[in-house]
């Protein structure tokens, strides 16, 4: 698999806190154990609309938060 795309984001806490509402989101386990299984080349989700970082590795997988968009006035594009 290389692109994994959900709404909520794994259960990594980096990815889950949003600076603006100054609390962690909800995150899934569930998501989390499957990237391990699966290994996909790329996980992308929002949830989050103000995260404290914009990406982090799960093993080879790099998690990305695209949902952000609204406050920086710029889409996600992944490139190959």
């Amino acid at each position: 698999m290389d692109v994994l795309c959900t709404h909520i984001p794994p259960a990594v806490p980096v990815l889950l806190y949003d600076t603006v509402a100054r609390r962690l989101e909800r995150g899934s386990e569930a998501l989390l154990q499957a990237i391990r299984a699966t290994g996909p080349r790329y996980v992308l989700f929002g949830h989050v609309h103000q995260p404290l970082v914009g990406r982090a590795r799960v093993g080879m997988t790099e998690c990305i938060n695209v949902g952000h968009f609204r406050a920086t006035q710029t889409p996600y594009v992944l490139e190959w």
